[in-house]
């Protein structure tokens, strides 16, 4: 049987909740972004940077390697799972990358000692870097197909830009080029967030959700306001005045759930390098007493890539091997492999 069946396919709807769409809101500093992400329904926020100190009552994570936002993504799918087999709601709902710009430094960092190099221009053909792209492209897309809302943080730079014989200013994220690549294709919404005086000489944070070429911005739908007041409900409320003008259009809309597809202290379980690899060599040999060789093979190259053992790996590869062996317990409880 086919798992795929192009003829029995539900046609796409739209819904007015926010679940499971994406945004990318960067802008200046101060300018509300990490606070005004934290207002969507139900926020984990992941700090890759730690500017959450005087945010009352957030649920935050501090990661400080690439390693600790997978074990988050695996707890995040997990509990997707969970929640869809017992008819129940996510513990989360919205998951706040904050910044995206560190946690694609940690994410290159975690493919360069993968691969067993210094930097990525080391690697052969350069394929450290598509593998970089994959590695931080999957993160967030496993996310939004779990049905979470996602929310990336960046702030702002500006490039100059050279077009057609002419140059000119452009203000962008400070996301590398590569990493706003991945993020710009999954996201529904690109958003800039800046200051405006007004003629009482009021400041207010204000949203622009529609580009230029002197500005990076931009909606997946065409009804959305070219710039909004900076807080959760504008953005809530025009996305969903938007969506109900799609309506008008003929599109079908509907408002319930759709799901398309402490401090800052390093408090990860310490372990010694020797130690690490015994303990993989028992869940190996369990395996392999098991006949599940194959699938042992398959974690381990989830991780280190094709053809390449543990046995050949260094202390700089640690992160990768913690995973293998977290995968690898789970793999045998839930096989009932004994060790």
């Amino acid at each position: 049987k086919m798992a795929i069946d192009i003829f029995n396919i539900k046609p796409n709807v739209v819904t007015r909740d926010l679940s499971g769409k994406s945004f990318l809101i960067y802008g200046e500093r101060k300018s509300g972004k990490t606070t005004n992400a934290c207002k969507f329904p139900k926020p984990i926020l992941l700090g890759f940077e730690k500017g959450y100190g005087f945010l009352d009552g957030i649920i935050a994570q501090p990661i400080n390697s690439w390693k600790e936002a997978l074990e988050v993504k695996k707890q995040l799918l997990k509990d997707a799972e969970s929640a869809e087999k017992e008819n129940r709601e996510t513990i989360f709902k919205t998951v706040i990358v904050d910044t995206a710009d560190i946690a694609y430094d940690c994410c290159e960092k975690y493919i360069v000692d993968k691969e067993g190099v210094d930097y990525l221009d080391e690697t052969e053909k350069m394929r450290g870097y598509r593998a970089l792209s994959r590695e931080y492209d999957k993160f967030f897309q496993e996310i939004v197909k779990a049905g979470y809302t996602l929310v990336c943080i960046s702030h702002a730079t500006t490039k100059q830009i050279k077009e057609n014989g002419e140059k000119y200013d452009k203000t962008i994220p400070t996301l590398p080029d590569r990493g706003f690549l991945v993020v710009s294709r999954l996201v529904d919404v690109c958003a800039y967030a800046s200051y405006e005086t007004d003629e009482q000489g009021n400041v207010h944070s204000m949203l622009t959700l529609r580009g230029n070429k002197h500005l990076e911005a931009g909606s997946r739908s065409p009804y959305m306001s070219d710039v909004i007041p900076f807080t959760y409900e504008a953005l809530r409320d025009d996305m969903a005045r938007a969506i109900d003008m799609q309506k008008e259009h003929g599109a079908t809309v509907v408002n319930e759930e759709v799901n398309l597809f402490k401090d800052n202290e390093d408090k990860s379980e310490k372990v010694s390098f020797e130690d690490l690899v015994a303990e993989i060599g028992k869940h190996a040999k369990a395996m392999y007493a098991a006949e599940k060789t194959n699938d042992y093979k398959k974690i381990v190259a989830e991780y280190l890539g094709k053809g390449k053992n543990v046995k050949d790996c260094d202390e700089s590869q640690t992160d990768m091997l913690l995973l293998i062996l977290d995968d690898l317990k789970d793999y045998c409880a839930e096989n009932d492999i004994a060790l």
